[in-house]
């Protein structure tokens, strides 16, 4: 049980909370922290450290396709189209396609992302030329428990082309919200949907359609957590307000570092399985219903 004050010491969580590493994670030596975490504009932990980390277990290829959900301002985006030359169609339910144009077109980059918005769940437009992989990164829980919708991702793939999660997550299968994160101050945390890494290869498995790699928590998963508390308290100067408003998040994250479950994170890839590979000699894959 959490049992301290909502409004935490600044001084405790500075001296206990952990950064992550350019030693252990090259590209933090590659950019400044701002430009890692957008301005702080971010709307979850990792940025661009989670990003890099699905560009590699891709292994993209200059020219290739991909389409990125959950995208929010884009970030992710204009990464992998900067890294690794490929075609990127951005889709996000929340921020504007007006927004994420306008980004792709300040770094450059309007020629290869095409920016869509609405809600995967409702399908892409009829006749979307198939994608050599799909990426999510940090959003993948507020649609991907639906096991019609993991399928109907399958589709949207070329045969053999490749799905890759980075998400948040707890470290532990819980039947119900644990006690201590039941608190959220009135925040949607969207804890109910958070899972294990063993839980989500176990889901994406039983869909038939993808053979999953990997699946396990990422390197740091949990010390990601306490860098972003520590990014956006040096960006407020820890005043006051930070500390309100943000005490709930420090309070679930500092029970993480002495009880389970804690706040960490996954990384999932997963192939898109051939008729072969199933031996029904089809994919009978249902859309997704409006």
């Amino acid at each position: 049980m959490i049992t301290d004050e909502r409004v935490v010491d600044a001084a405790q969580i500075q001296s206990t909370f952990r950064r992550l590493t350019p030693e252990r994670h090259p590209i933090l030596a590659q950019y400044t922290r701002d430009v890692v975490y957008d301005e702080g504009r971010c709307m979850a932990p990792g940025g661009l450290v989670l990003a890099d980390a699905v560009g590699r277990h891709l292994t993209l290829q200059p020219g290739q396709s991909v389409l990125d959900l959950g995208c929010g301002r884009g970030q992710s985006s204009i990464f992998l189209a900067a890294q690794y030359g490929v075609s990127v169609t951005s889709v996000d339910l929340w921020i504007t396609a007006d927004e994420r144009r306008r980004a792709a077109a300040a770094a450059g980059l309007a020629h290869c992302i095409t920016p869509w918005q609405g809600d995967i769940r409702r399908g892409l437009p009829p006749g979307t030329p198939p994608f050599d992989a799909i990426v999510c990164v940090q959003a993948f829980h507020t649609f991907g428990t639906s096991a019609a919708l993991v399928r109907y991702l399958a589709t949207l793939l070329k045969p053999g082309g490749a799905l890759c999660v980075a998400q948040g997550c707890f470290s532990d299968e819980c039947e119900a919200i644990p006690e201590p994160f039941r608190d959220s101050d009135g925040w949607q945390a969207d804890y109910a949907r958070y899972h294990s890494a063993a839980w989500w290869r176990a889901h994406v498995e039983a869909s038939g359609v993808f053979a999953v790699e990997a699946c396990a928590e990422f390197e740091d998963g949990d010390v990601m957590w306490e860098d972003d508390v520590l990014y956006r308290g040096d960006r407020a100067g820890w005043n006051a307000d930070y500390l309100s408003r943000a005490g709930w998040l420090m309070q679930h994250v500092r029970y993480g570092q002495t009880h389970r479950p804690r706040l960490t994170h996954l990384l999932l890839k997963a192939v898109r399985r051939t008729p072969a590979d199933d031996g029904s000699g089809a994919l009978d894959i249902p859309g997704v219903q409006p």
